[in-house]
């Protein structure tokens, strides 16, 4: 420890204090802690920065080795929970609903959705005045099985309820998404800013055992060396044998690029560990979306932020332990969230906005080879000067399939329909061109 200066003598009235000087340092000169100068430092953090960035982007996990194996759509409808409803019958069905209702709140986004035991479903999104203001909350709405309309927003966590459960500065929360564990838990991680952007972002999780119903205090996740920032969620996970999770993530300062978030869940609840897998992918790809192709396979796809703007592909053989280059698809990206599910007949349904620019509609594309080759398919939303973002796609127990979306970043809209529908308006869609 430095040796502290003997304390000078009080000066005379009269006389002001005098400023102290280096040369009143009665230590040695070569004892002195020698400032560095700018440039040097400016280096040193420059360094920090750099390897900060090259362990986010290269970190090596304490797990010995791959899942075993990912759960498809139909194994899972295999395993429903006592209570859920009947296969859908094989009439075409579509259904329209509104989440959020009027008045809510001036903006809303960025929702997801998740299929409760019993056939209940679960909604979250973010409202506020605007993106990013401080009074954005996250919300949870539900909506009981047979029923048309969807319960009242309930604030799950906002700003000041976050700054309380993570004991430090929140400015805005934003993305979240929920999903059950094996032992029925249900885990809402969310996105969190202490400072900056969206790139200042930092991942955050509540768990439930009561359906979402309430929510525990929130757990913040350190997953990244570099200061624990610019780490997002948007889609869904995929769910391991061994019980693990394997959540998409993305990280947005300087290069953006996609990860996958390995979350252990303990057998009674909670969390054992986690740990965060990078991917061997070109830079400017963000927002994976995760689809289960069974065997040792799954599909990832991914929002392209480059000037090419292309869904992009990627495929793991190993349980989305490890993963090949991404490759662009034939459909186009306007730098906007996309999401896909498997069908039971092992076909992968995307939703995604149609154009290079601009997510003036929202459209549907199937894959009948795994995501090689894609069809555009029905357009449920068009307008011109309007949004139609951040879609949110799952399958039920019961064979439907739930779409929920950010309409006009006003309000949130849940639609629902079967794969009869689906391949009735892909039938339509050949006759009219012929």
């Amino acid at each position: 420890m430095p040796i502290k200066p003997e304390p000078a003598a009080p000066p005379a009235a009269a006389t002001p204090a005098a400023a102290p000087s280096p040369d009143d340092d009665p230590r040695p000169a070569a004892r002195r802690p020698l400032p560095l100068p700018l440039r040097h430092r400016v280096v040193l953090i420059a360094a920090a920065l750099v390897v900060g960035f090259a362990t986010a982007r290269h970190d090596r996990d304490g797990f010995d080795a791959a899942p075993v194996k990912i759960a498809t759509p139909a194994a899972a409808a295999a395993r429903a929970p006592a209570g859920a409803p009947p296969a859908a019958a094989d009439a075409p069905y579509f259904a329209e609903s509104w989440v959020s209702p009027v008045p809510h709140v001036p903006a809303a986004h960025s929702s997801a959705i998740c299929p409760l035991p019993g056939g209940e479903l679960l909604a979250t999104w973010y409202g506020g005045t605007r993106e990013g203001a401080a009074d954005v909350a996250v919300y949870t709405a539900r909506r009981a099985p047979g029923a048309a309309g969807w319960s009242r927003p309930e604030v799950a966590v906002d700003r000041a309820i976050a700054q309380v459960e993570l004991d430090r500065v929140i400015k805005k929360v934003g993305n979240a998404v929920i999903f059950p564990d094996h032992s029925g838990t249900l885990w809402m991680v969310y996105v969190s800013v202490s400072v900056g952007g969206w790139s200042g972002s930092a991942l955050n999780v509540k768990t439930s055992v009561d359906n979402g119903r309430t929510w525990g205090p929130s757990r913040r996740l350190t997953i990244s060396p570099f200061f624990n920032l610019s780490t997002l969620v948007r889609n869904k996970p995929i769910f391991a044998s061994d019980g693990r999770i394997g959540l998409p993530v993305y990280h947005e300062l300087a290069l953006k690029f996609p990860q996958v978030l390995w979350l252990t869940p303990k057998p009674a609840g909670g969390m054992l560990e986690y740990r965060l897998r990078s991917l061997a992918a070109k830079t400017g790809l963000i927002q994976p979306s995760l689809v289960p192709l069974g065997g040792d396979r799954v599909l990832m796809m991914l929002r392209d932020r480059r000037r090419e703007r292309r869904m992009h592909t990627a495929y793991s053989e190993d349980n989305g332990w490890t993963w090949s280059d991404a490759a662009p698809s034939n459909l186009p990206n306007p730098d906007s969230a996309l999401d896909a599910v498997r069908l039971p007949d092992g076909r992968i349904l995307a939703v995604y906005n149609h154009a290079h620019s601009g997510r003036e509609n929202l459209r549907l594309a199937v894959s009948p080879d795994a995501g090689r080759t894609w069809r555009a398919g029905p357009v449920l939303e068009a307008a011109a000067g309007r949004e139609f973002s951040y879609p949110y796609l799952v399958n039920d127990a019961a064979g439907r399939i739930h779409l929920t979306y950010t309409w006009q970043r006003e309000r949130i809209k849940h639609i629902e329909f079967n794969v009869a529908w689906l391949d009735r308006q892909l039938r339509q869609e050949v006759a009219a061109q012929q």
